[in-house]
């Protein structure tokens, strides 16, 4: 018998048994701002855990301010130092005291005004310099701690702030420059400045050892009030020689 005459067997009606329900928990749906479990009541889902801009701008603001207050106190202690580093050290005293510094010791015997300077060369010959103001001449004795030392040009330090070198319209060799300063004993000399008279009251000398081409911080320095008040410096000015003579030490 052929296959395709064989009898399909009756088809019965496809029976299913009803599948077991079982009750479902009721769900509701939940609103988009219902806080979740573990989230704090009233707080949105999503936190921000960063603050605003606006915040981090103005933090940024005053944590620059402080820096740049620091910085400036900083540049002004670290520019103050190095004031205080190179500032000589000063040794004071009065006319006809001994003053001591590190490497040498000074004093002013006495204070003359002219209205020239005089200088004898070498041959006899004499060579005079007429002031444009009025020349102090002041009468220095120096020795020198432990080795020979050179002074450097003397200033004078008036009243009125103003500093002024020893003048170079006087020959060098005539003062208390030229010589080597020895241990032991003392040297004399003077050192003649050119000033404008009004200049004179409450004036201070300065000397120093020669420190010659290096530059000395801290260098030992002497400073010697000439005790000249406004009627002491009047009277000098008013009684200036009309030429005082400086001896050559050649």
């Amino acid at each position: 018998m052929n296959a395709s005459s064989r009898s399909r067997p009756e088809a019965r009606p496809e029976t299913h048994s009803p599948p077991e329900t079982r009750p479902r928990p009721e769900t509701r749906p939940r609103p988009e701002n219902h806080p979740r479990p573990g989230s704090r009541s009233g707080s949105p889902a999503r936190r921000r855990t960063t603050a605003p801009p606006s915040r981090w701008r103005a933090a940024g603001a005053v944590l620059a301010g402080i820096a740049l207050a620091a910085s400036a106190v900083g540049l002004q202690a670290f520019g103050s130092g190095i004031a205080d580093h190179d500032a000589p050290l000063t040794s004071t005293g009065d006319i006809n005291e001994e003053v001591t510094g590190s490497r040498i010791s000074a004093r002013v015997k006495a204070v003359h005004a002219a209205k020239a300077i005089a200088t004898e060369k070498a041959g006899g010959e004499q060579q005079r310099v007429t002031a444009k103001g009025i020349f102090i001449i002041v009468e220095v004795g120096a020795t020198a701690t432990w080795e020979p030392q050179q002074l450097g040009p003397p200033r004078l330090l008036t009243g009125g702030g103003h500093r002024y070198v020893a003048s170079d319209r006087v020959d060098p060799m005539s003062t208390i420059t030229h010589p080597y300063i020895q241990p032991g004993w003392w040297t004399e000399g003077v050192t003649v400045f050119e000033i404008p008279p009004g200049e004179l009251p409450d004036s201070r000398i300065l000397l120093a050892p020669s420190s010659g081409f290096i530059i000395e911080p801290n260098g030992p320095e002497i400073e010697i009030d000439l005790r000249l008040d406004e009627a002491a410096a009047r009277r000098l000015t008013s009684t200036a020689k009309d030429v005082y003579e400086l001896a050559s030490r050649n």
